[in-house]
């Protein structure tokens, strides 16, 4: 086993809920993966144990070639590749292929989750579903972490919000660096309140502000406690 240093984007665009659907669909590709506000989470660098074996290798120079499409918001390319263009003579290849037969694999996993991102910037979440269960299979905290909280856009996105609010705390609750700890807890309490289910959101709404005091989400989170007549 050899550690490699791979830039790990957690961000995945995320729903917002039904009456506030025409801005989702009109900002799709600039939602980031928590909640209402833009771009939240941060693209974190993180060593993942990665495997020397050649079916890895090979899922990480497939993915090093798609990367810079998904990277500037060419969601459809990146999901079908460019056929258009070559590389050592070879056509680049969508992150849809590179997770049919890479998925096994730690760079497979990591393109799945660019995968579920990507579907869900499309505007496609029930398509995402599948790659983002790939990403929460994975070993590596963070990126398991990642996947489980696009497995919550998807479900907010149906309007399962109480699905979608547990999958948002199974996200908190395994990323222990408490990289994007503070949104994930946001966005659990935000839909336990639109499954009304006040107690759970309360609870996690002040452990937002109580224990993240330097978060962006912590003048949420207390507005929301404001807004429901709770005190700290």
């Amino acid at each position: 086993m050899a550690k490699r240093q791979v830039n790990l984007d957690t961000r995945t665009p995320v729903p917002v809920s039904k009456e506030g659907q025409g801005f989702f669909l009109g900002n799709l590709r600039l939602l980031g993966i928590i909640g209402i506000v833009l771009l939240v989470g941060i693209i974190a660098i993180v060593l993942v144990n990665i495997s020397s074996g050649k079916s890895n290798d090979r899922a990480q120079l497939e993915l090093a070639r798609i990367r810079p499409y998904y990277d500037r918001g060419d969601f459809s390319v990146a999901v079908n590749g460019d056929p258009s263009k070559k590389i050592s003579g070879e056509k680049i290849r969508g992150l849809k292929d590179l997770v049919a037969d890479w998925k096994s694999t730690p760079a497979g996993k990591i393109a799945a989750l660019y995968l579920g991102n990507s579907y869900l910037a499309l505007g496609q979440a029930k398509q995402a579903s599948e790659p983002y269960e790939v990403a929460a299979g994975a070993s590596d905290e963070l990126l398991s972490s990642a996947g489980h909280a696009g497995l919550a856009a998807v479900s907010e996105s149906a309007g399962s919000y109480d699905a979608a609010a547990k999958e948002y705390a199974k996200a908190a609750s395994i990323d222990h660096l408490e990289l994007n700890t503070p949104q994930y807890l946001l966005s659990a309490a935000r839909n336990y309140e639109m499954a009304k289910n006040k107690d759970e959101a309360v609870k996690n709404y002040r452990t937002v502000a109580t224990q993240y005091a330097q978060s962006a989400a912590n003048a949420q989170a207390r507005l929301a406690l404001a807004r429901l007549n709770v005190e700290l």
